[in-house]
């Protein structure tokens, strides 16, 4: 049995930069209705999650992970354009190698990194460029990540946000 305190932690939201608006096309934004969740870690040991961005999302983790407690999910986000069929293909990029941050009390510190994108074939890790054809008007798909921690992080709730800059493909 092993015992110590949990940590809850949740990547909590998408900040978003939409591409410039070019003559006769509608700039398309994205929006996230749910953010990664990766459960509860045991932070008695160094460790890492890595939630993929496939739609059956499953985990790879080295032990430091609840299985008991704690949903496991992607992120669920949408692309939309504002005319009713899209022109350009879109590519969505996670311009950030890696985000770190702090739990609610101010202690401890995670690092997510290692974006992964849902695709027709599996996940693509930290860019993909959707057809035009799928994105009519709007594209729903899931994106996952990498969650790395260290031993003894303090229990708490850990969130934050990310930029995704999404541009239109001539």
């Amino acid at each position: 049995m092993i015992s110590g305190s949990k940590a809850l932690v949740y990547v909590s939201a998408f900040a978003v930069f939409a591409c410039p608006v070019r003559p006769l096309v509608a700039a398309p934004t994205i929006s996230c209705t749910r953010g990664i969740s990766f459960g509860t870690f045991l932070p008695v040991c160094n460790g890492e999650i890595i939630v993929r961005g496939s739609a059956a999302s499953g985990t790879v983790n080295n032990g430091c992970h609840s299985q008991i407690s704690g949903p496991i999910l992607p992120a669920r986000c949408q692309i939309q354009t504002t005319i009713g069929i899209a022109t350009q293909d879109i590519r969505v990029t996670f311009p950030t190698a890696s985000v770190q941050f702090a739990n609610g009390g101010g202690g401890g510190q995670v690092t997510l990194d290692s974006y992964l994108i849902e695709t027709a074939g599996g996940s693509a890790a930290g860019s993909y460029t959707f057809a035009a054809s799928i994105v009519n008007p709007t594209h729903s798909f899931n994106v996952g990540g990498r969650l790395r921690f260290n031993a003894n992080e303090p229990s708490g709730s850990y969130s934050s946000s990310m930029n995704v800059v999404i541009t239109s493909i001539p």
